[in-house]
């Protein structure tokens, strides 16, 4: 991996993303961590920038406002510390299957360690697990 500064990477790099869905047990039940960047895979100090990812269509209803937060966090898996939430929404208009993709870009940076582990989790609105997001990359900037 280059230490180039002043331009964006992601990461999983030329991958399609991970894929995470809530618990589905009660609304706005957090599903488990999954991880998105294993320990040592990026092996320089770094600003956590953004996160993309694309919903999961169909939705179960049409005309349907349904929200979400995603949860990033750092450190081995059990002992997770949380560093950034992202609250998000979308309209599912129509029934049609296709899948938008989204992107946040924070307004301020979050410094992340060498070496680091980050997970990330997903909470919805609705009771289900139907609503998996997909894609899940982060953005990020070697300092």
């Amino acid at each position: 991996m280059a230490t180039t500064t002043n331009r964006y990477l992601s990461y999983p790099a030329a991958a399609n993303g991970i894929g995470r869905a809530s618990s589905g047990g009660a609304a706005w039940s957090f599903s488990a961590y999954t991880e998105l960047v294993p320990v040592n895979t990026i092996t320089a100090q770094h600003f956590l920038t953004g996160l993309t990812w694309a919903w999961h269509t169909p939705v179960a209803a049409a005309d349907v406002t349904y929200e979400w937060i995603i949860e990033i966090a750092v450190g081995l898996a059990a002992s997770e510390v949380l560093i950034a939430q992202i609250p998000a929404s979308i309209r599912g208009d129509t029934l049609v299957g296709y899948v938008p993709s989204n992107m946040v870009i924070f307004p301020e940076p979050k410094l992340i360690a060498a070496n680091a582990r980050l997970s990330v989790r997903v909470a919805y609105s609705l009771a289900t697990t139907s609503n998996t997001l997909t894609g899940i990359k982060m953005l990020y900037q070697i300092v």
